[in-house]
């Protein structure tokens, strides 16, 4: 038989409407068949390593660390057991196996770990689907090849796997263990990706929160040639003018008498360049542009665009979307007709007037990788929502993009000299616009790092101020200005009074392209930095969002843990724990070059060119240096506080998942309230420290009006925030009512136990809308409340 296992059902569905186009397939619990042809799927990873107690009963406990495996187990995951079940027996009957996992380092891996566990020994071949349309599809299946080439992809693939769990399980537990004994109950998640992501928001944090103000002061020149107006910017000489470390003029007085100087001054011009440039349209999306780009456009989370483009995908519009490409493959050149013909009937800008005889920078083979850019298919989309046709729109004016010439321009430079004072100018002119004739204010240019928060290393000025500058400098039109020439007077000189202004904090498309971007965030002196460039980042396009969103302490749609950084508005800020995370593990976790050289080391071994033996040995030898830095350092943290009900235990902060807050409860596993019998929930106050509830107060049973035992106890709601008293007798009840009684509370603190006159029925206090009242459950009398108990008739 020949079974196709396909990464998850769609593609699955992909794949037999391509072999069977006609029908008459069997559509069977997990797979399809017709003949001897199988076609299953599995639902993302069926499998995943084992727990630590897989390989030692001990170690299900976190004091136990440094847990190095040397022979590997999988397990299948629960969730996913039953289709497991029917992939593994279609793999019996098996004798070729076409593995159709997406075209990537993780699709090699989930389907090809399946084949290892399952201890398949048949032929394998290799199916790269790109995309799910019919031209893509027939082009996949005649290119099927040989799974023996990609041994290396799925090599890098379970290294991947073995060092996050290496990372996350021994560290975890390891800083975990050893932070407890100064704060106990927090969880240190340690994350070989996560940790250095989430150095960048608290490095960025603590750059605004030291952030000082600066005033400086500017000079702008302004002067009037054949009607055109333009202008020009002091540039002070640090030989005569005191500046600051960043060049910048902070004594107002000195800019004073320059601009009485220069006033009356000719302007001579000293020096005109002229050079022509050219701007290419800019590269169809991969994943993680099209996240950030979808950001700070229209808001769209990463994840969400994540989700909205794999819909677009499922549906056939548009290619593979978990793509780190930005280029196309010159094959898919000719769909270019068919596609820009169906996109211009869907009235996509530009679609109409594209030139189909062009080929753009994009046309590459030499850097496409597993897969091409996200393209529109050709397929016309119908039924869109509202955020899929805004992602879908911007794919497709993307690849309609390259199908237009290069914008090109001249740059002009130009000096002039007021007195001794030299001004400096620019301008852009426009000689043809190309793609910008259409596509006007399109975004930054692809690769800019100004508005998308991305600070080299290297850089001093912070993105906000750079951008400002362009903006200020750069004169829109210029005259014919020759050097030598008199311009005699400036019109008028400014001076123009800023302030410094601090970095921007990351949103969460500005942190996924700050992952994508890591190497501009290495140690400039890192003689690897240029070759790391290679990385594209940390994290994977398909997995940068979910790192972002555990981050802020989200589990798919659920608030599951606390959180290290939090969203305000659209920024990213570092809580509490996020600060003591990164202040406190050892520097080399922290440290993007860390995970990038790790991510390079898993491009060499994908290429066949490095060892996984090596790189896991590295991982070990980086474990083993934090196990030793965690078990020598002093974390900081709180006195635990002895509990007050027990006397021997400790309160311990913990995380709800239910209500999304902090709370602190006793350790000792057998205090429980004297009053209700069930362990003391305290919320965490202002200081940081337990809040003392009355639940703690030990109040002594009363005997219960309706069964006369001695189980009637007072309670405290955290909803009403009052006392209460209630039976604990389960099976006591209301004769009346069949429900169970409770008792308001008196100022004593004592139960308010009244009856009615009429049938001595038990009284219900009870809260209407103009107050409380009494209310008998028998004879439905109505009494009026005063000062906390019934008003008889005559009373």
């Amino acid at each position: 038989m020949q079974l196709y296992i396909a990464e998850k059902p769609d593609i699955a569905n992909a794949i037999a409407e391509y072999l069977w186009p006609e029908g008459g397939y069997r559509k069977a619990v997990g797979f399809y068949q017709k003949g001897s042809v199988a076609v299953s799927w599995a639902v993302g990873h069926l499998l995943e390593l084992a727990t630590p107690d897989a390989y030692d009963k001990r170690y299900a406990q976190w004091k136990y660390y440094r847990i190095f495996p040397e022979v590997w187990k999988h397990a299948v995951i629960s969730r996913s057991a039953q289709q497991f079940r029917i992939v593994a027996d279609l793999l019996k009957k098996a004798d070729v196996v076409i593995h159709a996992g997406d075209p990537d380092r993780e699709g090699q891996l989930l389907i090809e770990e399946i084949l290892y566990y399952c201890n398949y020994k048949g032929s394998v071949q290799r199916l790269l689907i790109n995309a799910k349309d019919d031209v893509s599809m027939r082009r996949a299946f005649a290119t099927i090849e040989d799974n023996r080439k990609y041994e290396s992809l799925y090599a890098a693939g379970l290294a991947r796997e073995e060092a996050d769990w290496l990372v996350g399980i021994n560290l975890t537990r390891c800083y975990t263990t050893n932070a407890s004994r100064f704060s106990p109950g927090a969880v240190w998640n340690i994350g070989r990706v996560k940790v250095p992501t989430l150095a960048l928001v608290v490095n960025r944090e603590k750059e605004i929160r030291n952030f000082r103000v600066r005033t400086y002061y500017e000079l702008k020149a302004f002067f009037t040639k054949d009607g055109t107006v333009f202008s020009a910017n002091w540039q002070p000489d640090e030989k005569r003018v005191a500046l600051d470390e960043e060049g910048r003029l902070l004594d107002k007085k000195t800019a004073e008498a320059v601009q009485e100087k220069v006033l009356g001054a000719d302007g001579i011009v000293q020096k005109v360049t002229r050079k022509k440039g050219t701007e290419a349209p800019p590269l169809p999306y991969s994943l993680d542009t099209l996240q950030v780009e979808a950001n700070a456009r229209f808001g769209i989370s990463p994840k969400q665009t994540l989700s909205t483009v794999q819909s677009l995908y499922e549906k056939k519009f548009v290619s593979y979307p978990r793509s780190d490409c930005n280029y196309i493959p010159r094959a898919q050149h000719k769909d270019a007709p068919r596609i820009l013909r169906n996109l211009a009937g869907r009235s996509v800008r530009g679609a109409d007037g594209a030139d189909v005889s062009l080929y753009s920078r994009a046309w590459n083979d030499k850097k496409v990788t597993a897969h091409h850019a996200i393209i529109p298919t050709g397929d016309i989309p119908h039924q869109l929502t509202a955020t899929e046709e805004k992602i879908y729109n911007m794919i497709a004016e993307r690849y309609v993009m390259q199908f237009y010439p290069p914008c090109e321009f001249e740059t002009i430079t130009f000096e002039i000299l007021l007195e001794d004072e030299l001004f400096k100018g620019s301008g852009k002119m426009i000689i043809r616009p190309g793609f910008r004739a259409v596509f006007t204010n399109h975004g930054k240019k692809e690769g800019e790092e100004k508005d998308a928060g991305i600070k080299t290393a290297r850089s001093k000025k912070s993105g906000a101020d750079k951008a400002d500058e362009t903006a200020e400098e750069e004169n829109r039109t210029l005259p014919d200005l020759v050097k030598g020439e008199n311009l005699g007077r400036p019109d008028k000189v400014d001076l123009l009074e800023k302030e410094t202004k601090p970095p921007k904090r990351f949103t969460e498309g500005t942190l996924l392209a700050a992952m994508a971007n890591i190497y501009r965030f290495m140690d400039p002196k890192n003689p690897n930095r240029e070759k790391l460039k290679e990385v594209k980042g940390i994290g994977t396009p398909a997995t940068r969002d979910t790192i972002i969103s555990e981050l802020q302490g989200m589990r798919g749609n659920q608030k599951t843990q606390m959180p290290f950084m939090e969203k305000v508005k659209k920024e990213l800020v570092p809580t509490e724990l996020g600060f003591q995370l990164i202040e406190n593990v050892d520097v080399s976790l922290t440290r993007p070059d860390t995970t990038a050289e790790m991510e390079f080391a898993l491009t060499e071994i994908a290429r066949g060119e490095g060892s996984p033996e090596k790189f896991i040995q590295e991982v070990c030898a980086t474990i083993d240096r934090n196990i030793e830095y965690a078990q020598q350092h002093r974390f900081p943290g709180y006195e635990a506080q002895a509990c007050p009900v027990c006397k021997t235990g400790h309160l311990l902060k913990h995380y709800s998942r239910k209500t999304k807050k902090a709370f602190f409860v006793c350790d000792n596993k057998d205090c429980v309230s004297p009053a209700t019998g069930k362990p003391i929930y305290y919320n965490v106050g202002t200081d940081g420290k337990p809040e003392m509830t009355p639940q703690v107060e030990a109040v002594p049973s009363r005997t219960c009006p309706v069964c006369g035992k001695e189980t009637l106890n007072r309670h405290y709601s955290p909803k009403t925030k009052r006392y209460f008293y209630v039976c604990d007798d389960k099976q006591c009840v209301s004769p009346v009512t069949g429900k169970t009684v409770y008792y308001a509370v008196d100022k004593a603190g004592n139960p308010v136990i009244e009856y009615c006159p009429h049938d001595k029925a038990i009284l219900e206090k009870k809260k209407g809308k103009y107050g409380f009242f009494w209310a008998c459950p028998a004879c439905r009398t109505i009494y009026r409340d005063k000062l906390g108990k019934p008003q008889f008739p005559g009373s």
